[in-house]
């Protein structure tokens, strides 16, 4: 199933494909899943959630981003209440459409 689009949305943020380095991204692309199963998920995780396009080379997705901090670890290493929570949402939505990336620090 393809959830691109060919150009820009007005008014909703672009955010990095790939991001800076210490970053890490939590989204779900709301052309893959039914967007209030995800509102819900946001609500009852406590996140705040930002409607963003990210440029991928298919093209621009809309994603609802859930989380974007730097941190030395990742929010959803071993069983944090966030990785179990992301767990069950993916027995209810098409994992596919669930996107964790992280901006890797250069070594010295």
């Amino acid at each position: 199933m393809t959830t691109t689009t060919t150009a820009t949305v007005k008014d909703i943020r672009t955010i990095r494909g790939i991001p800076r380095p210490g970053e890490h991204q939590l989204s779900i692309n709301l052309g893959l899943v039914e967007p209030a199963i995800v509102f819900e998920f946001a609500r009852d995780t406590g996140l705040n959630f930002e409607v963003v396009q990210i440029q991928t080379l298919q093209g621009i997705e809309i994603h609802a981003l859930l989380l974007c901090e730097e941190s030395d670890t990742s929010p959803l290493l071993g069983d944090s209440e966030l990785s179990q929570r992301l767990d069950e949402l993916a027995t209810r939505i098409n994992s596919e459409a669930i996107r964790h990336v992280y901006g890797r620090l250069k070594v010295a």
